[in-house]
């Protein structure tokens, strides 16, 4: 299973790469610093994972889920956005 975390550098997303990083039924799919900005980067590792984890802010949050375009993609929002 592939899993992006979005927003992976803030606290709770470096938390959540901390407890994920030593599962080996998980893959951790991450952009380079230079690409967590830009969003067609964002856009297709959205699209790659199977499991999108937002440690974003509600505006950001809310921004990343029109960036799905697969139905297979499953979003865990830490945000208050989708609540």
């Amino acid at each position: 299973m592939r899993v992006f975390i979005d927003g992976a550098v803030g606290t709770t997303g470096l938390e959540i790469r901390t407890r994920l990083a030593d599962r080996r039924d998980l893959t951790l799919l991450t952009l380079d610093d230079a690409d967590r900005k830009n969003i067609a980067a964002r856009r297709a590792m959205i699209n790659a994972a199977d499991i999108v984890i937002l440690c974003l802010p509600d505006d950001a949050a809310v921004e990343a889920v029109t960036l799905i375009e697969s139905s297979r993609v499953r979003v865990i929002d830490a945000s208050t956005a989708h609540r």
